[in-house]
C-alpha cells in the first residue's frame, strides 16, 4: 500500500468518524473533568498514588509492563485526559464494527462509551484508569480485527490483543464476548441465512476467546512462578475459592437475574437514577420488539437460519454481558468489570438502522424514542458522575479535617518525640457518609469508601498531611490492645482518647 493511499484512507476515516469522537470527547469532559482536576481518592487511590496497584499478584502483569509508557503516578489530568481519547477512538472502532451510519446514533453511541457508569468507576481508581483504556481498546481491535477479516494472520493479532488486554484488565473479556455475540446478530440482521456461516462463525468466535484465556493463564502463571510470587488474597477468595461455590447452573441463572436487576434495582449503578430507569425499560423493551419483528421478517422470507440465530443471539447476549459470573464470586464483581453492558445501546443502534428505518410513522416514532431514551440516559449519567466525584471531593475535605485535628492531638500529647510511632486502634464510629442522602451512588466500587477507616491511612497521614511519624506494626498492635491503660482509655475525641503507652502514641478510635 502507498504513502498516499494510506493519507488518503486516514483522512477518509477522520472525516467519517469526526463527529462521533468529538461526542466521545466533549460528553467525556462534561462526565469527567472535575476528577481530571482535582486530586480524589478511595482507600486503594491512597495506597497506589505512586503505584499500579496489585499487579502481578491480581494476574494484571500488564500493568507492569506498560509502567515504562503510562507511569506509576496518579496523574489525574494527563491520565484523564488519555483515558478519554482511547475510549473516544475505542467508540469509533465500536461504530465501524457494526457498521452504525446514521450520524446521531453515531454521537449519541460515542457519548454514552465515555460517559458509562463503568468509566466513572473506573476514574475512582484514577492510577489505573489509563491502562484500562488501553486494555478495553485493544479488547475491541480484537474482536474487529477478527469479525472483519479472514486468514490466519487475524488469529495471531486477535489472540495477542485478547491477552494483552486480560494482562491488564481481565474483567474486558466480557466485552469481548458479548461483542462477538452481537456480530453474529449483525450477520444474521443483514440477511444471512447459511446455518454453516452462523456455527463457523459462533465456533470461531468462541474458540478464540478460549485460547486467548488459556494463552493469559499459562503466561500468569509463569509470570508468577518468575517472579516468586503468588495469588493474592482478592483472587483465593474471589476466584479460586469462590468459583467452587456455586453450581454452573447457578452461576449462568445468576448471570440472567442480574440482568433483570440491572433494570429492577439499578444494580451496580449501571442505570443512573429512577427516571434512566424507565428510559432504559422503554429502550430495552422496544429492543425486544425489534427483535421479534426482524425474526419475523426473516421467516417470512423463508430466512429461517437468520430468525433463529437473531432469536439465538439475543438469549445468549445477557449471559455473554454477565460472563464473568461463570467465574467469579458475586461479591467480588462490581461496577467497574461491566462495561459489557453497553451491548444493550450497540443492539438498539442495530435495530433501529434496520427494524425501524424508513419513513413509516411506526418507526419514526420507534427512532425517536431510542433517540430520546439514550440522550436522556446520558444526560442521567453525566449528572451521576459529577455527584459521585462531589462525594469523593466532600469525603475528602471531611478526612482531611478529622485527620488534621487528630495529628494535632498527637503532637501535643506530652512525651511525644521522634521516637515515638503511632497507633490508631479501631474505627471511627461516626462514618462519614452523612452525604448519602443527597447524593445517589448506588453499588459504584470505590465511591462508598470512608477515608477515615481505610487500611491505607498511613499512606494518608504521609502522603496528604506531611507526617512522617511511623505507624505502629501489627504485632505491637495487637500488644496494646491487650494492655490495661489501653482499656482504660476513652474513644476519640473524648478527653483521655489520645496517650503515650511505652513508645507509641495510642489513638483509640470506636
Amino acid at each position: 500500500m502507498q504513502l498516499t493511499e494510506i493519507h488518503n484512507r486516514i483522512k477518509r476515516m477522520a472525516s467519517d468518524y469526526a463527529s462521533p469522537f468529538i461526542s466521545a470527547v466533549l460528553c467525556g469532559l462534561a462526565a469527567h473533568t472535575f476528577a481530571f482536576t482535582n486530586k480524589l481518592m478511595n482507600a486503594d487511590e491512597v495506597d497506589s498514588l505512586f503505584g499500579k496497584g496489585a499487579t502481578v499478584t491480581s494476574g494484571r502483569w500488564g500493568l507492569e509492563a506498560v509502567k515504562p509508557l503510562l507511569p506509576a503516578q496518579s496523574m489525574p489530568w494527563l491520565y484523564g485526559i488519555i483515558t478519554v481519547l482511547l475510549f473516544a477512538l475505542s467508540a469509533c472502532l465500536i461504530i465501524r464494527l457494526f457498521d452504525i451510519r446514521g450520524r446521531l446514533i453515531q454521537i449519541l453511541l460515542a457519548g454514552m462509551i465515555t460517559v458509562f457508569p463503568s468509566l466513572t468507576g473506573t476514574f475512582c481508581f484514577m492510577f489505573t484508569s489509563s491502562a484500562y483504556a488501553l486494555s478495553f481498546l485493544m479488547a475491541v481491535t480484537a474482536v474487529g480485527l477478527f469479525a472483519r477479516h479472514k486468514g490466519r494472520i487475524r488469529w495471531i493479532v486477535s489472540v495477542i490483543l485478547l491477552v494483552l488486554s486480560m494482562g491488564i484488565y481481565q474483567a474486558y473479556i466480557a466485552v469481548t464476548a458479548s461483542f462477538f455475540v452481537l456480530c453474529v446478530f449483525k450477520t444474521a440482521l443483514d440477511g444471512e441465512n447459511s446455518l454453516k456461516k452462523f456455527i463457523s462463525d459462533a465456533v470461531k468466535y468462541l474458540a478464540v476467546m478460549l485460547i486467548s484465556v488459556g494463552i493469559y493463564l499459562a503466561v500468569t502463571v509463569a509470570v508468577l512462578k518468575l517472579t516468586g510470587s503468588e495469588f493474592n488474597f482478592y483472587v483465593d477468595q474471589n476466584l479460586l475459592d469462590g468459583s467452587s461455590s456455586v453450581s454452573v447452573l447457578g452461576r449462568i441463572r445468576m448471570a440472567y437475574d442480574f440482568m433483570v436487576y440491572y433494570f429492577s434495582y439499578r444494580e451496580f449503578a449501571l442505570i443512573t437514577g429512577e427516571f434512566s430507569r424507565y428510559c432504559h425499560i422503554v429502550l430495552a423493551a422496544l429492543c425486544a420488539l425489534g427483535v421479534i419483528i426482524a425474526a419475523v421478517n426473516m421467516a417470512r422470507t423463508r430466512k429461517i437460519y437468520a430468525a433463529a440465530a437473531i432469536l439465538g443471539a439475543v438469549v445468549i447476549l445477557p449471559l455473554a454481558i454477565d460472563c464473568l459470573f461463570l467465574a467469579f464470586a458475586k461479591d467480588s464483581i462490581h461496577s467497574l468489570m461491566l462495561y459489557s453492558f453497553v451491548s444493550i445501546y450497540i443492539l438498539s443502534a442495530m435495530l433501529l438502522e434496520s427494524v425501524f428505518a424508513g419513513g413509516k410513522l411506526f418507526s419514526r416514532c420507534a427512532r425517536d424514542i431510542v433517540y430520546l431514551c439514550v440522550s436522556l440516559a446520558i444526560v442521567s449519567n453525566i449528572y451521576f458522575a459529577n455527584g459521585i466525584y462531589l462525594r469523593l471531593y466532600l469525603n475528602y475535605e471531611n478526612a482531611y479535617s478529622f485527620c488534621s485535628v487528630l495529628l494535632d492531638r498527637v503532637q501535643s500529647v506530652e512525651g511525644y518525640d521522634e521516637g515515638c510511632s503511632l497507633a490508631i486502634i479501631g474505627d471511627q464510629d461516626n462514618k462519614m457518609t452523612h452525604f448519602d442522602r443527597y447524593i445517589d451512588i448506588g453499588y459504584l466500587q470505590g465511591a462508598q469508601w470512608d477515608l477515615v477507616n481505610i487500611y491505607s491511612r498511613e499512606k494518608f497521614f504521609n502522603y496528604y498531611l506531611g507526617t512522617s511519624i511511623p505507624f505502629a506494626p501489627k504485632e505491637k498492635i495487637a500488644e496494646l490492645q491487650q494492655d490495661e491503660r489501653f482499656l482504660e482509655m476513652s474513644e476519640y475525641p473524648y478527653y483521655g482518647s489520645v496517650k503515650k503507652i511505652d513508645d507509641c502514641i495510642v489513638v483509640r478510635l470506636g
